[in-house]
């Protein structure tokens, strides 16, 4: 029989071509093979090539072309400012340290702080009108599952209540989607892309190459049910940041209530797995099967078999079922599995074998994860964060089976690392991802305790060095800025663009407090930011914040005004949550540090406000049932996301990783200002981990070993999908877009993220050329972001007589820069 088997014509088709016949001509012979029952499709028919998978090479929908500042001239003047004095505060004739101005985090004393502890847990004051109906609707959700819940916005499986409802949601490693009458299969799509199968472009042989995309709708193999067809439901529920359960449903007309498949999404899980409840079990794939081969049990009460597909491609499935029932898969055709009849609470799991993998498959096989959690501690300056699965059903290992990314296993602390399984598989954008035997993934940082208010530089052996002669020209600038007229910049139709404008003034401020130590500039600067500022406390800005009943969070005003969905790039649709309250957040946390510095009671008339913009971004705890958690930070990518309500065939994205951290270091500052020791924490962890990850996916030196090797000389992703990565921008393609949408603000943090051998390297190869041609904001962004390496030439810039303020964008001023740049050892000698 073997030498009969051997002899059939087994046509293998690559990952570019369909099966090489029609399901409903193909045969099947079964063999038995050293004790394993072998099925193989046999075809008498001529192969018809079809396309397997797509590319999305653009963009797609969600975004808008706007410039990340506003472009008019800064004309208006407050003549008021010509009187403020310019003396100079000057204790001796040599350089002034601005580090001493600034406290260690509150929590540096050795106690444990948990950093999850709720911001708080009412409902947001009467300040924020109700929304009490977005107009995007969830689909697949129903009323109580609205109501109850807090629905993420931000999250890997947005699609599935967006839109068609059929683009993936990237678990990772695999893709899942509704499959709904594609080859006229139903069910979940389970799909896992090799790095070979990524296309590069648009020049495919250029180094480097523009974007990589990883092609999308490859139905390797679904969940399915032989009671699935067009009139089948998927619903959703338990909606949490790193988890959704997804239920699948036949007809209730047809089949009545209690049919159904469970399958819960949980981020890194080691399977896909699925529930079976009264239904008959069916297995579908476009690539097609070519075998299935009943294995040898790897534990009582689960059933054992690999598919093989026409790319060579093989598939485990496993069963666990419970007593008193029997199960047995059949191969019927080249595009589906069945089972030989209904079953009840039987758990299907199913996972790609790449090298090394199948013995641990069947080592952890029955026990699967249906939901996470985020919790974690910080201790002086170590942090822990610890991502918990919850379990359910038993295994030989007693664990489940998780995939880590990079930089969960560079931070693992030895007793997580201990339990590695010594095997790995590819992921979408973020370089391989590897095996443990854990229910618990726990990491540890060192936080950035030393980093506050003050200039800050990882430089070796840089501080400040503020001459007299860097004082008199902060100071000059400090005069001429603080005369603008803050309620022209800052009341605008834009949060983000507002946001940008009051954190400007407020670094004025700063400096003018903590470096020049005027105390007539910090007044005068100060009063008049409080007073634009109190227009957003009070929600009094064009168009104010509503508080979204539906997805449960702070949204703005002008999408449901305008129409426009995109209206403040796209923030009612939460696109971009993070980056426009964090500019909000800081911009407090600094006027609340000087206020306070000053005997004021700013902070406590304000909390209320600012608290709830952290909650609406950043919500740690599940106690608040008023907001998500965490809706833009990802635990588990390590950095956050800003895509909102948009249907996209490549998952999520993140176009600047420098407003992104802006945001947690806002949030650290705000929380030390506040005397919350949990959320100041809480933010240093946020920095630790996004410094680790930045830095191995989107800020790329010329070691990294993740990203594509004919990718990594853009030295930033550009746009970084969950799919793909993309050296763009979504307001042009301009080098200094690109490449400064990564680097503004800059501030203290920036060279905690950004180090100086990144910079330096991006700046020689990129950079260099260009920053002198530009004659506008982007020339600011980029002369600030040369102090992080080269102070020295930085503050010559900016210091000189020939520098215009049109080459500061509308969220910098001149005082800051040379603050900064100065601060660092650009006057050093």
């Amino acid at each position: 029989m073997l030498s009969i088997l051997l002899s059939l014509t087994l046509l293998l088709v690559s990952s570019g071509s369909a099966a090489p016949f029609s399901s409903s001509t193909a045969k099947v012979v079964t063999a038995v093979v050293s004790s394993e029952t072998v099925q193989y499709v046999v075809s008498p028919s001529t192969p018809a090539p079809a396309s397997l998978g797509t590319v999305v090479t653009s963009l797609e929908k969600g975004r808008t072309s706007a410039q990340p500042f506003t472009t008019a001239s800064i004309t208006a003047m407050d003549s008021a400012a010509r009187t403020l004095p310019t003396s100079i505060y000057v204790a001796d004739s040599g350089s002034h340290d601005s580090i001493e101005y600034d406290m260690l985090d509150s929590y540096e004393a050795a106690v444990t702080v948990d950093m999850f502890m709720p911001i708080a847990t009412t409902a947001p004051d009467n300040r924020f009108p109700i929304m009490v109906s977005h107009p995007l609707q969830p689909l697949g959700m129903s009323n109580s599952v609205i109501s109850k819940s807090t629905i993420p916005t931000n999250n890997f499986y947005s699609n599935l209540f967006l839109g068609s409802r059929s683009q993936p949601a990237n678990v990772y490693p695999y893709s899942v989607w509704w499959n709904r009458g594609n080859n006229g299969d139903y069910g979940l799509a389970i799909s896992h892309t090799t790095f070979s199968q990524r296309n590069y472009g648009p020049d495919a042989k250029a180094n480097p190459v523009e974007y990589y995309i990883n092609p999308v709708g490859i139905n390797s193999i679904s969940l399915s049910a032989a009671e699935f067809d067009s009139s089948m439901t998927m619903s959703l529920s338990n909606t949490a940041e790193l988890s959704v359960n997804v239920t699948m449903a036949p007809s209730r007309s047809r089949y009545g209530n209690g049919r159904y498949l469970y399958v819960p999404l949980v981020q890194g899980a080691g399977f896909v797995s699925g529930i079976y409840f009264n239904i008959q079990p069916k297995f579908n794939s476009l690539v097609g099967f070519q075998s299935l081969t009943e294995k040898a049990s790897p534990r009582s009460g689960i059933k054992k078999y690999v598919a093989k597909l026409y790319d060579g491609t093989l598939w485990a499935i496993y069963a666990s079922v419970p007593s008193g029932q029997t199960f047995s898969l059949s191969l019927k055709s080249s595009s589906t599995i069945l089972a030989s009849k209904r079953v009840n609470n039987v758990v299907v799991q199913i996972a790609k074998i790449v090298d090394g993998s199948e013995a641990a498959y069947d080592y952890h096989a029955g026990k699967y994860t249906y939901f996470a959690r985020v919790h974690g501690t910080a201790v002086g300056s170590k942090g822990t964060v610890t991502i918990n699965y919850w379990t359910q059903r038993g295994n030989n290992a007693g664990r489940v089976l998780l995939w880590a990314l990079p930089h969960h296993v560079a931070s693992f602390t030895s007793d997580v690392a201990r339990m590695s399984l010594g095997f790995c598989i590819d992921s979408q954008t973020k370089g391989k991802m590897y095996a443990y035997s854990t229910n618990q993934l726990i990491m540890q940082e060192t936080l950035p305790t030393s980093i506050q208010f003050a200039p800050w530089t990882s430089i070796p052996g840089n501080k400040a060095g503020y001459t007299a002669e860097a004082m008199k020209l902060i100071t000059s600038a400090a005069v001429s800025e603080v005369a603008q007229d803050f309620e022209a910049q800052t009341n605008l139709d834009s949060m983000y663009y507002s946001g940008k404008a009051l954190d400007k003034f407020a670094m004025i401020c700063y400096v003018s407090h903590s470096i020049l130590k005027n105390a007539a500039i910090t007044k005068y600067c100060l009063d008049k930011l409080k007073s634009s500022f109190a227009v957003f406390a009070g929600n009094k800005q064009k168009y104010p914040l509503y508080y979204d009943r539906t997805y449960k969070g702070i949204v703005s005003s002008a999408a449901v005004t305008t129409g426009d969905s995109l209206a403040d790039f796209g923030n009612s649709y939460y696109n971009d949550h993070h980056f426009h309250y964090g500019y909000h957040i800081h911009a407090a946390a600094v006027i609340g540090y000087i206020d306070s510095d000053l005997g004021g009671s700013w902070v406590e008339k304000n909390k209320e406000y600012v608290n709830t913009l952290v909650r609406d971004v950043a919500n740690p705890s599940a106690s608040d049932a008023y907001f998500p958690i965490s809706r833009s930070f990802s635990w588990f990518h390590g950095h956050s996301w800003a895509k909102g309500l948009f249907e996209s065939a490549d998952g999520k994205d993140e176009e600047s990783s420098s407003e992104d951290y802006h945001h947690a270091y806002a949030i650290k500052l705000w929380g030390q200002v506040v005397g919350d020791k949990s959320m100041e924490a809480r933010g240093a962890m946020m920095l630790a981990v996004m410094r680790r990850a930045m830095n191995a996916y989107m800020l790329m030196n010329s070691t990294n070993s993740i990203q594509p090797s004919n990718f990594i000389a853009n030295k930033v992703t550009g746009i970084l999908f969950e799919n793909k990565a993309d050296h763009t921008t979504y307001f042009g393609r301009d080098i200094q877009y690109i490449q400064g949408i990564h680097m503004l603000p800059i501030t203290p943090v920036s060279s905690y993220i950004r180090s100086p051998t990144f910079v330096r390297d991006e700046w020689t190869s990129l950079l260099s050329s260009v920053a002198p041609t530009l004659t506008d904001g982007w020339k600011g962004v980029l002369y600030a972001n040369l102090a992080l390496f080269d102070p020295k030439s930085s503050y010559k810039v900016f210091s000189s007589p020939g520098f215009r303020s049109s080459f500061l964008d509308s969220g910098a001023s001149l005082t800051w820069y040379l603050a900064y740049a100065a601060g660092v050892g650009g006057t050093n000698t």
